[in-house]
């Protein structure tokens, strides 16, 4: 047995991954088939695939065979035949929620946003087009509604809806809205087109919410009250989203297993003080009452959040935890961890998508790892406090580039300083305003502005957080080297392997081989998928000339914001020497403010100036093109070349801008217009030539760019041609060897949830 082993052939793992002595076969048994369990299902985040029904009867039976002698690997293929099937079920053809107009019953899930121009809304549905669905059928859709509506949390409409499979965008450091949709079991999005109310009963949530809103909406923290309360962040702002952020205490203010345990701690440790003094008992008869009644104020505090999918696996892991300690049972610590993790992937397997279920493990497993580091020096509670977080910080920030590509240095001292200031302060007050003011006792408005007043330290450190360098830095190194690079440190460190110095060793070559200068000077031309729109970063030595932004809506969405800009930062770009607009549409322009904010030093190249636009940057050749004309044959094109290779970027011109131009053959081309038929004539095309073209054009736009004239034109010349609506964000690399072309969809991430739901 893997538990075995590691106990005959290296003690010093056994102080701390296991007990004082051999454990029983049995206990090995549990322990390797978990383990394989777990690590099995949390390897779903980056399968390429998932596995089809007949495999997975055959793997049923396989692991079935091998319990006994090989749990581990049972385990191992319980797990791949488990996440497969939940997996499987969520991204069906045949299921009945499918792309189309339908009528539906739902009854609706989530808080509404209160005078939004654009508000989502999470719905359950009951019957589609009259048929009731399923048990079977994944009922959950996420819909749009323009305006604001008479909605309130649990009442059923029938809706008229546009439905379509659940997408987004594809690009490196930007979020992944499709994996986001079916981690939280969402099997499709759409938008309302109209409704009618069928039954009025609100949800006690909605009645809460109402007159929390009311007493908090005058407070300078009331989003925050609301917040933590009972996780109603639909008033936190993008500016205080973005300070949490920059701070590293966003985990603060989203209820997770963080705050669960906090309650918990705080009913054990009243209930304990109160019991030894009101009826003392040596035995500690009533420790099991206690758990219990803890573990009920709990629960009504995730029904009080809601209870959604986030807080439901945050649940999950806090009362497994409870009950494996009230148990009586000797574990170590990692094997509670390691059931508590097994049971929510049973109850949640598509969890694994989620950056929530990898932090929240994560900082479970560095705490343990970093009591059982902890130097001898270390002695009292404060030291032993300092010593945690700072090992926290380090490892967190680890999970956190790679799942949202960029650090904060003000993490640390930040979450020193509220961390303790929350749990014991701040939480309990408002958790206690938030009660007496429902439970309708003298002075709930005060106590409201006293837990409002106790939220003021988490409101100031994070706004000076976020003012202060380094509140977001990018770091172009993968994740997983700076992982090895953490393991290598233990290994050295405490040596708990023979030979761990030779371990160490080989786990720090991806991180020295990164470092290693090279002869070539090469650069990177980033075609963005921004939907309907155009963002094109050229890079070279971490500074970036950025031609066009995407769109920005007045609901405050912006493509620069939302993905231009974090792909920058991801790819640690120092600089944005130059910032071309090649018209003022929207979907090229629209991100302009954004991108001048980040980068108030950016030269913007836009309309005429593009004439007189510098020649040189980088070492490489910048040509510009621009005809005396309005609206899309204005346009400024830029053809970029090192010598070698040539990169035209042509914005919307249009037939009549390309019978002016005269132009050499180029190598890649993002295609005019999106793919427009009024663009990319014969006659053009017969001068430029190119070997590769990028189609900026979003999935299933309306227009249906690129027209199949088009894409019929370029293949004829013998192009191979992208969609970055298909295949996500297009990179082209230009070195001394040649050029290589890779797809975020195809070779930057080719997980099976990138996969485009035909």
């Amino acid at each position: 047995m893997l538990s075995q082993f590691i106990w005959v052939r290296h003690q010093p793992f056994n102080r701390f991954f296991w007990h004082s002595g051999p454990q029983s076969p049995k206990q090995c048994q549990v322990n390797s088939f978990l383990i394989g369990w777990v690590a099995a299902i949390s390897s779903g985040l980056i399968w390429p695939g998932l596995l089809p029904a007949l495999d997975r009867i055959v793997l049923i039976v396989a692991a079935l065979v091998l319990v006994r002698r090989q749990p581990l690997w049972a385990g191992v293929l319980m797990g791949v035949c488990w996440f497969s099937w939940q997996a499987s079920g969520l991204i069906d053809p045949k299921q009945p929620l499918q792309s189309g107009q339908y009528q539906v019953v739902a009854t609706l899930q989530s808080l509404p946003t209160r005078a939004a121009l654009y508000q989502r809304t999470l719905w359950q549905v009951e019957q589609i087009d009259g048929t009731p669905l399923q048990i079977h059928h994944s009922n959950r859709i996420s819909l749009t509604h323009q305006g604001e509506s008479p909605w309130r949390l649990g009442q059923r409409y029938l809706l008229d809806v546009t439905l379509r499979p659940p997408s987004g965008t594809l690009n490196q450091f930007s979020w992944n809205s499709r994996r986001h949709y079916l981690s939280r079991r969402i099997v499709a999005t759409g938008r309302i087109q109209g409704f009618e109310q069928l039954e009025g009963s609100v949800h006690w949530r909605q009645r809460l919410a109402e007159r929390l809103q009311l007493a908090t909406g005058s407070l300078p923290r009331g989003d925050l009250i609301r917040a933590l309360a009972m996780a109603d962040r639909t008033g936190l702002s993008d500016q205080r989203w973005r300070q949490l952020r920059q701070s590293g205490l966003t985990h603060l203010v989203a209820i997770s297993g963080l705050h669960l345990t906090l309650v918990a701690a705080l009913v054990v440790s009243g209930l304990t003080w109160a019991g030894r003094r009101m009826l003392p008992s040596p035995s500690g008869r009533g420790r099991g009452v206690i758990m219990m009644l803890a573990a009920t104020v709990v629960i009504g505090y995730a029904l009080l959040a809601g209870l959604g999918l986030a807080t439901q696996r945050a649940l999950i892991m806090t009362l497994a935890g409870m009950a494996l300690l009230v148990s009586g049972r000797h574990a170590r610590p990692w094997e509670i961890l390691l059931r508590a993790m097994a049971l929510l992937l049973l109850f949640d397997p598509l969890a694994v998508l989620a950056p929530g279920y990898w932090l929240s493990c994560a900082a479970v497993a560095s705490i343990l790892l970093l009591l059982w580091l902890k130097p001898p020096a270390i002695r009292s509670q404060v030291a032993t406090l300092v010593w945690i977080q700072c090992g926290l910080t380090l490892m967190l920030a680890v999970v956190q580039l790679g799942w949202f590509g960029s650090v904060t240095l003000h993490a640390l001292w930040a979450n020193l300083l509220m961390v303790p200031w929350v749990s014991v302060v701040a939480l309990p007050l408002t958790l206690m305003a938030a009660l007496w003011l429902w439970l309708g006792g003298p002075g709930g408005n005060e106590a409201l502005w006293l837990a409002d007043a106790a939220l003021w330290p988490l409101d100031r450190i994070a706004t000076l957080a976020a003012s202060l360098p380094g509140a977001e830095l990018g770091w172009s190194l993968s994740p997983v080297a700076a992982a090895l690079a953490l393991l290598a440190l233990l290994l050295v460190w405490r040596r708990p392997l023979p030979r761990s110095g030779a371990w160490a060793g080989l786990l720090l070559l991806p991180l020295l081989l990164s470092a290693l200068p090279t002869r070539e000077d090469p650069w990177q031309v980033h075609v963005l998928d921004v939907r309907q729109g155009l963002s094109v970063v050229v890079e070279r030595r971490h500074r970036a000339l950025v031609f066009d932004t995407g769109a920005a809506y007045p609901s405050g969405f912006s493509y620069a914001d939302r993905v231009l800009q974090p792909f920058l930062r991801g790819r640690s770009i120092v600089a944005v020497d130059h910032l071309v607009l090649s018209h003022g549409d929207n979907d090229h322009a629209g991100g302009r403010r954004v991108i001048q904010d980040y980068w108030p030093d950016a030269e913007v190249i836009e309309g005429a100036g593009c004439l007189s636009a510098p020649s040189q940057w980088q070492g490489l050749s910048l040509s510009w093109y621009r005809q005396s004309m309005s609206g899309n044959n204005g346009s400024c094109v830029l053809v970029i070349g090192d010598g070698h290779h040539r990169v035209m970027l042509p914005g919307d011109i249009e037939l009549e801008a390309e019978r002016r131009m005269t132009v050499a053959p180029v190598d890649l081309l993002v295609s005019p217009h999106h793919g427009s038929r009024s663009s990319s004539s014969p006659k053009w095309l017969a001068q430029v030539r190119p070997r590769w073209v990028v189609h900026s054009s979003g999935w299933r736009n309306r227009w249906a760019f690129p027209h199949p004239e088009v894409v019929t034109r370029y293949h004829n010349l013998g192009a191979q041609q992208w969609v970055t609506g298909d295949h996500g964000q297009v990179s082209a690399y230009f070195d001394a060897d040649g050029v290589t072309l890779m797809s975020f969809r195809e070779q930057l991430a080719p997980y099976w949830y990138n996969h485009r739901p035909w």
